[in-house]
């Protein structure tokens, strides 16, 4: 394997190779060797045996362990993972063959998100087995999950990004005055894709192409110069690594055409932020998806408990779903009226959701037939009602054959997702079995100890389901009432994720152990407390370097005009700069004490959401203002019109 990976590799001009692993900074790494090693003779020969195809040893000692490791235990490995294909990749101006690969440390502790997601593959493949031996269930031999994750992201000039500083260091504007025209027309989703977003998107999808990631759909979205694109289904671990491969082509891809893409959640204030749907689904070697109702899902017993396992993995486990969407990015986005809410909730649709309360509370099963429409002209085709609507406000959609998980966020690794789901969704495959064997101990036979299992499973969870507005102002209180979750912040999650169910869950199922599961938090922690530090810094810089002056020149202008300009405007324009100076300072404090703290303590996480954050969120609101009272030829920083829309003179020194 590794000489034909090596002659196809060289055949297109390749001179190294690498392995390519995701460690817990949220993005991935590499470590180019050569194929070229030198003869005792003095020539150079390709060399490329199977040890190096297999594993590598990079340097551990700078990427994140949680406590795992000390700094100066530094060895880490690398191990080929099969499953997802290599790739040759050329959009980086130099052809390497990438071989995809697992990361752990000298004492076998997973490094990375991976090994997780694979276990949890395993895990999902023992229960599920283990459910179909106990309901007589045979010829299945395979349980996989699938994934297919929508991207979302925004396109923008480099030369309007470059000139904001915030935008290069955080991924996100700090300050903007929101433009004359944003999305309030809803013109932009599913609009005209502009042909300079079109050129680009185009030679994404074949550089995508060429790594085996086929595109099944492009569109534009919400806000504007806002896009998406997905591509087409395949197991969750292989869609997980495909979908990190298509952020680094779509970044790269920009870069190369003097544009950048900006994979944060919410690059700007009021406009719509950025998500990646994950669609997933469980399926087997003879069945695509258990989660297909077919035509008769009254009795079709394997999607029912597919149903019923989803059902209680999500009422059960709310933190863990909300752990693996967790963030400082996603939490600007989640429940803003473009997201679903913070608060886990299933949507089931008319159909199914009138099923599953039928069996909940024992009722005799009456579904109506799905009727047709009539639109009134006479050759237009006739179609039947899908078998459930389509309900964007809620967390975790069922969609028709899968559910559609759409509070991840836009720069999130999918494997977090995807290896919660298929852990809680394991913990509840064993849950059903146990429960339909104590059944059948009682003397039921198959069927009847599945309808019990069934009724009692739905009716312990029905809380879970949500077929309504998520975004309803009456929503929180009643979820709240119902006694689910509402974690607003990711300190929020953070201290309550951390409890021994969820040790106790996937140090069971072999999918983190205890140690690797606290450390996964710590870095969490860490991350989210360095990454407010920094947007803390940042903004102190637009204001110290860029807004302040501009404020104070344009009130010096205003103050030498004399009655030309009215006294209110002057005192407005000062009292503003005042307070932005004033705020600027208080920033800087709070980042002090911000940074005097572990960073990877929950009190530095709390720290920095409920003093950090509003400071700047402050901060901004006056900043936000005076950029709206100042002339723009004084303003230093593209503005959010600049930006999100092509004016004609966007060329202006």
């Amino acid at each position: 394997i590794a000489l034909a990976l090596k002659d196809w590799a060289i055949s297109v001009g390749a001179t190294h190779f690498t392995h390519w692993f995701q460690p817990l900074n949220g993005w991935v790494a590499e470590k180019h060797d050569s194929f070229v090693n030198p003869t005792q003779k003095g020539q150079a020969l390709a060399h490329f045996k199977g040890k190096a195809l297999i594993g590598g040893e990079p340097d551990a000692s700078s990427f994140p362990s949680g406590g795992l490791r000390a700094t100066h235990e530094a060895r880490g490995y690398t191990v080929w993972d099969p499953q997802t294909p290599p790739f040759i990749l050329t959009e980086t101006g130099d052809t390497t063959l990438y071989i995809p690969a697992c990361f752990y440390s000298y004492t076998g502790h997973a490094l990375d998100r991976k090994i997780p997601l694979l276990r949890s593959n395993v895990a999902l493949e023992k229960s599920g087995l283990r459910l179909f031996k106990s309901i007589g269930e045979n010829g299945h031999t395979e349980v996989v999950s699938d994934s297919g994750v929508e991207q979302e992201f925004f396109i923008l000039h480099e030369k309007h990004y470059r000139r904001r500083p915030d935008l290069v260091i955080t991924g996100r504007t700090l300050q903007g005055t929101h433009p004359s025209k944003g999305q309030e027309l809803n013109d932009h989703y599913f609009g005209p894709i502009p042909n300079r977003a079109t050129n680009l998107i185009i030679q994404v999808e074949r550089a995508l192409w060429k790594l085996g990631i086929p595109i099944a759909t492009r569109h534009q979205e919400v806000a504007p110069n806002q896009f998406e694109m997905a591509p087409i289904f395949e197991r969750s671990s292989v869609a997980s690594d495909h979908n990190m491969l298509m952020m680094e082509v779509l970044k790269r891809t920009g870069e190369n055409n003097d544009m950048q893409i900006l994979l944060h959640e919410k690059p700007f204030a009021n406009l719509n932020g950025s998500g990646k749907h994950n669609n997933w689904s469980i399926g087997t070697n003879l069945i695509p998806t258990m989660m297909d109702p077919g035509d008769d899902p009254a009795n079709n017993k394997l999607f029912l408990l597919t149903v019923a396992a989803v059902l209680r993995a999500v009422d059960v486990h709310q933190d863990l779903l909300r752990y693996a969407t967790s963030g400082p990015g996603n939490d600007h986005r989640l429940g803003g009226h473009e997201a679903p809410p913070a608060i886990f909730s299933v949507f089931l649709g008319a159909t199914i959701g009138t099923l599953v309360r039928q069996i909940a509370e024992g009722k005799p099963i009456s579904l109506p037939p799905a009727p047709k429409f009539d639109l009134g002209v006479d050759y237009l085709p006739r179609r039947p009602q899908d078998n459930t609507d389509r309900n964007r406000t809620s967390p975790v959609a069922f969609t028709g054959n899968k559910f559609e998980v759409r509070c991840v966020g836009s720069s999130q690794q999918p494997a977090m997702s995807n290896l919660v789901l298929n852990t809680i969704t394991a913990d509840s495959f064993n849950y059903l079995t146990e429960v339909i064997e104590k059944e059948k101990k009682s003397g039921k036979s198959i069927e009847d100890a599945i309808k019990a299992t069934l009724q009692c499973t739905f009716k312990a969870h029905l809380r879970i389901i949500n077929d309504g507005n998520g975004y309803a102002h009456t929503w929180p209180d009643e979820a709240v009432n119902r006694g689910l979750l509402n974690l607003k912040t990711t300190p929020e999650v953070l201290e309550y994720v951390s409890s021994d169910k969820n040790r106790n869950l996937f140090n069971s199922l072999g999918v983190w152990s205890i140690d690797e599961f606290e450390s996964n938090v710590r870095i969490d922690t860490e991350r989210y407390v360095s990454q407010i530090h920094l947007e803390a810094q940042s903004l102190r810089n637009l204001i110290d370097r860029f807004i302040l002056p501009a404020g104070v020149t344009m009130y010096k202008q205003y103050n030498q005009s004399g009655d030309a300009v009215p006294k209110c405007r002057l005192d407005k324009m000062k009292f503003l700069t005042n307070t932005i100076c004033d705020g600027s300072d208080k920033l800087a404090e709070k980042a002090k004490q911000l940074n005097s703290l572990d960073a990877s303590s929950l009190e530095a996480a709390k720290y920095a959401v409920k003093e950090v954050v509003p400071t700047m969120r402050a901060v901004r609101a006056s900043a936000d203002e005076l950029e709206s009272l100042v002339d723009r030829k004084l303003w230093p920083l593209p503005s959010y019109e600049d930006m999100l829309y092509e004016r004609h003179d966007v060329n202006r020194k």
